[in-house]
């Protein structure tokens, strides 16, 4: 806990930077966004993937339902390398 000076002195400090810059005393003083929750792209792609893998590999064989895998795990890695450079 600070002592009645110290707290004196800060308040004084808070006043002269909220004087002095009132844009950046107001970014301080308000509340964090909540960042919102992202949308569920990899739950999405593995499910259509999941949906429709059994129907490429029945009608069009074994070699098209590895190019549709390939294509979901290069999708899926382009998805998590910009949520990873966004930082989220």
């Amino acid at each position: 806990m600070l002592e009645e000076k110290d707290r004196r002195a800060l308040a004084e400090i808070e006043q002269r930077l909220a004087a002095g810059d009132p844009a950046f005393a107001a970014r301080m003083t308000a509340r964090p966004a909540e960042p919102g929750r992202p949308f569920p792209a990899l739950t999405v792609l593995g499910v259509a993937v999941f949906l429709t893998m059994p129907f490429v590999g029945l009608f069009l064989g074994p070699a098209a339902a590895l190019i549709v895998a390939d294509l979901a795990a290069v999708t899926a890695v382009v998805i998590l390398v910009l949520r990873h450079r966004r930082g989220g």
